[in-house]
């Protein structure tokens, strides 16, 4: 690694025989395919990482991440430039719609704890809003409880979820209503971010796991929600069926199983019973 404050950076192409290294890397780490017309995205945030520790050559970051023993700790990095994805407040405003009524006809007279799971939760958004539904579902029956596990691969993600601040164009997608309960504005006036409340952040845990090579054991039966959604788009079919038996695993019994509008589910064993286009029940060995 170079290191001078006046080393040049050179722009060389991204080679194939790297490209098909990264590529086979982060498809066995992650489970994400990263296929020939990712090309262009691979190298412009490959050439991130280069310029942040100063090589020279593409190539010679890239020998160092995979061919020096110091190399492995910048793997993290490079995983993490390269699975970080788009999530929104409200993404897919319909799912939230849906939870509304199935929180209604399943839990309003019942005094029990629900546990939600945000899985691919990038920056927390999507684990935010769904805090934000039970808490307006929790004014209506205070004797409604809830927690939301939200996990990610990405480090940084995690991090940027656990601060809960965002940008004020962000959530343009929260109802105004709910912005005035639920978010802080900066004491700051040129201080165009948000946070999240403390009520809002409280139930609401984050944690780093990955869904390919993670240990499942700890979730066996645990959720009456998931929310999975534009994240098994990016999976090969046999990891992506081996997900749909982990979620049905993890799910308890008349859970619910929410992806994006996007993706089918690849449900090869008949584990589940599709609600609605994205939304799915967990069936049992009775039936619905």
């Amino acid at each position: 690694m170079q290191t001078s404050t006046f080393q040049t950076i050179k722009a060389d192409p991204l080679q194939e025989n790297d490209r098909l290294r990264i590529a086979d890397y982060i498809e066995s780490t992650a489970g994400i395919q990263m296929p020939a017309s990712k090309k262009t995205l691979i190298e412009s945030r490959l050439r991130k990482r280069q310029r942040a520790l100063s090589f020279e050559t593409l190539k010679s970051y890239i020998a160092f991440v995979f061919e020096t023993p110091d190399g492995q700790k910048e793997r993290l990095h490079l995983l993490d430039a390269l699975t970080t994805n788009k999530t929104e407040f409200y993404r897919e405003a319909q799912h939230f719609e849906f939870l509304r009524s199935h929180l209604r006809n399943n839990y309003g007279t019942q005094g029990r704890e629900i546990r939600l799971w945000s899985a691919g939760c990038s920056s927390g958004e999507e684990a935010y809003t769904l805090s934000i539904e039970m808490l307006e579902f929790q004014r209506e029956f205070p004797q409604f409880s809830f927690s939301v596990n939200a996990t990610d691969i990405s480090a940084s993600c995690i991090e940027h979820a656990r601060r809960a601040v965002y940008h004020h164009d962000k959530i343009e997608p929260v109802d105004m209503v709910l912005r005035r309960r639920y978010l802080l504005r900066s004491r700051n006036k040129s201080d165009n971010s948000v946070k999240m409340a403390p009520e809002v952040m409280a139930p609401v845990n984050f944690d780093f796991f990955n869904l390919i090579n993670g240990d499942w054991n700890t979730y066996h039966n645990q959720f009456s929600i998931i929310f999975c959604r534009n994240v098994m788009i990016y999976f090969n079919q046999e990891d992506r069926a081996r997900l749909t038996q982990r979620f049905h695993q993890s799910l308890v019994e008349g859970g619910l199983l929410f992806i994006g509008h996007s993706e089918t589910l690849l449900d090869p064993h008949g584990l589940f019973v599709r609600l609605r286009p994205t939304i799915y029940l967990k069936k049992t060995k009775y039936g619905r």
